[in-house]
Formats: structure tokens, C-alpha cells, sequence
């Protein structure tokens, strides 16, 4: 169930996919509605965990959930990394 998230178009390896979600395809309410994934905002715990196990289960493994922030710091990402 992908809904109108965006699916790149791009000359990349059968085995690399990727896309984007939008706001569709969740179960936050609101002004969350629908697909909020922001642990941080005020949404709902449990229907913020809800949409991101609904992007979980489209991915191969487990994604690493990060706190957007605008700036230019360079977050390296590597296995021992804790998650936001």
C-alpha cells in the first residue's frame, strides 16, 4: 500500500529501489493525518509507531529514524549508531 508516495524513475540496478512517502497511506489524525513519521511533533506515540511499521514492512530491514534538522551537520550512519 504505497498510495501516492513517489517512486523514483532512474537508470539504478534491479536490486536498488527506493521512495518517498507523502503525507498518504497512514493512520495519524488531524493535523497529523495521515502518514506522520516524526516521533517529535505531538502526534500520537503508538499511531506514529503505526506508520512507521507500515513503512517497515516494504523495506528489507529495519530503517534508521533520524530527527530532521535544518543545518549543514553530516550525520554518519554506521551499525553501532543509536536511533532517534
Amino acid at each position: 500500500m504505497i498510495n501516492d508516495w513517489l517512486v523514483p524513475d532512474w537508470p539504478a540496478p534491479p536490486r536498488v529501489r527506493a521512495f518517498v512517502t507523502t503525507r498518504s497511506g497512514g493512520v495519524s489524525e488531524g493535523e497529523y493525518a495521515s502518514m506522520n513519521l516524526s516521533a517529535s511533533g505531538g502526534d500520537d506515540p503508538a499511531l506514529v509507531a503505526r506508520n512507521r511499521a507500515i513503512v517497515r514492512e516494504l523495506l528489507p530491514a529495519e530503517p534508521r529514524w533520524l530527527a530532521q534538522v535544518h543545518g549543514v551537520d553530516v550525520v554518519e550512519v554506521d551499525e553501532r549508531a543509536p536511533e532517534a
